[in-house]
């Protein structure tokens, strides 16, 4: 069998920094093989695939040591061009590939660099578009997409490159339960073209599609095995299995705390995201918001906070707060984003979670406090002077979590908590979570995992196309 990927004893650090991120990896992946690279959350599991498809070190500088062959060839002696039609990569926040203004030309645009005949652009779109089945969103704004449109439109413009090999990372982020089973059909079709290489915290996803697990921790290989072979793994239990600590205990009072009174929400180009949405929320809820991509989840919870403002009214406490700005009620009302990016700017972890405590005047000395407390829960007191942006992104989605919950707020809305996150770590958070709810917080929680919702959610709405079932 053709061997598609080969790496031999490879080290790698970051600029400034001087422990390696990666240190003697070593693995091949066979032509046509589902190759999965699993781990806990800041392994070095991206890394590794921006060194795969040559962003390491073409664009990202560094120390890089050992021999990587794609496609038979050394990634160091190949040219950019070269490299985009051998490995093309679906990197985890969408955002972060995607520049065109609406989805027909983010598409395109790889096969027009390449200098392709305009019918053989146009047919690899159409194609493109068919395979993902979002043909209705070929002329729709990039800005407009819900975050699991996104992710399939850069997916569509990866594919549209007809890559030799496919890296994915963390492709069922964004993801939507039936979205995810028709991601699944689109790869079992994909392997036949191509080899791919699957980055992947949903193990049940992982399992059902991979012929062998590569498991990392800490920048290294721990073990490579066929998938059934690794499910059985002690070393894959421990780093990637976890329970919660108990059921939730509904801690509710029947009190209304939040009330959303006939909602509408439309976008410029017209798509009414929000029909006529209400919604009572008690204290003490923890309340799941369940539904297909696009389906106006994540639109619902930023008309709440006020980055956005439609029809309609938000109660807060029995106090109509539809004017208000987003400033006062962050004061009430905590909000972490799907993407972490949209909330880290400060330069270093530490400071992040400073920043909204200072800004709601609590003391000197119990910022002190509750900020150890919110790195210790998170598991990142090592990270505390790192700078948010060189953290991974199951990392950042932690620090924003964290910086969040460290202000203690009456309601705290989360969307897609475990997005990036390891089971373990997953867990461990929302189980933090949990205990504030306990206390008394009331919980939105914004998830495409059911599993997560049926085992923490005592209350869950499910939306389609704008409204509430």
């Amino acid at each position: 069998m053709k061997t598609a990927v080969e790496v031999k004893n490879l080290y790698y650090s970051y600029p400034s920094e001087a422990k390696n991120t990666l240190a003697d990896i070593s693995f091949s992946v066979n032509e046509n093989e589902v190759f999965a690279i699993i781990g806990p959350s800041g392994c070095g599991k991206t890394t590794l695939a921006l060194v795969l498809n040559g962003i390491i070190p073409k664009s990202l500088k560094g120390k890089l040591e050992g021999n990587i062959l794609v496609d038979g060839k050394n990634i160091r002696e190949t040219t950019t061009p070269e490299l985009a039609q051998k490995v093309q990569i679906l990197f985890q926040l969408p955002d972060s590939q995607l520049f065109a203004l609406n989805v027909a030309d983010e598409i395109s645009f790889g096969p027009e660099n390449l200098n392709m005949p305009w019918n053989e652009i146009e047919k690899r779109v159409n194609e493109a578009l068919e395979k993902l089945k979002i043909e209705e969103l070929r002329n729709s704004s990039i800005e407009e997409l819900s975050s699991g449109q996104k992710q399939k439109t850069a997916l569509a413009s990866v594919l549209a490159m007809k890559p030799k090999i496919l890296i994915l990372d963390e492709p069922t982020a964004n993801l939507d339960p039936e979205s995810v089973e028709n991601f699944s059909e689109i790869i079992e079709q994909l392997k036949k073209e191509m080899t791919i290489i699957l980055i992947e915290h949903n193990i049940n996803f992982v399992k059902r599609l991979s012929d062998r697990m590569m498991l990392m921790n800490e920048g290294k290989v721990i073990c490579i095995k066929k998938t059934e072979q690794m499910l059985k793994d002690r070393q894959f239990i421990e780093l990637m299995t976890a329970e919660p600590e108990e059921k939730i205990k509904y801690r509710g009072n029947g009190k209304k705390i939040l009330e959303i009174k006939n909602a509408v929400f439309s976008y410029p180009n017209k798509v009414m995201a929000l029909k006529d949405v209400s919604l009572d929320v008690h204290k003490g809820d923890f309340l799941g918001i369940v539904g297909m991509n696009g389906s106006g989840k994540s639109t619902l919870a930023l008309n709440i906070i006020g980055l956005l403002k439609g029809e309609g009214k938000i109660i807060l406490n029995g106090k109509d707060i539809s004017k208000q700005d987003t400033c006062k009620r962050a004061k009430h009302i905590g909000y972490v984003f799907q993407n972490p990016n949209y909330q880290l700017f400060e330069d270093n972890v530490e400071k992040e979670i400073e920043f909204g405590l200072k800004n709601i005047f609590i003391p000197e000395n119990e910022i002190s406090e509750r900020t150890k407390e919110a790195l210790n829960t998170i598991n990142m007191l090592e990270f505390a002077k790192e700078d948010p942006y060189s953290l991974s992104v199951g990392q950042k989605k932690r620090v924003t979590i964290a910086s969040v919950l460290a202000m203690l707020p009456e309601i705290i809305i989360i969307d897609e908590p475990d997005t990036g996150l390891d089971c373990k770590t997953a867990i461990r958070l929302i189980d933090y979570v949990r205990k504030l709810n306990e206390k008394g917080h009331t919980i939105i929680m914004i998830s495409h995992n059911t599993e997560l919702v049926k085992e923490y959610c005592n209350r869950v709405i499910c939306m389609e196309n704008g409204k509430i079932k």
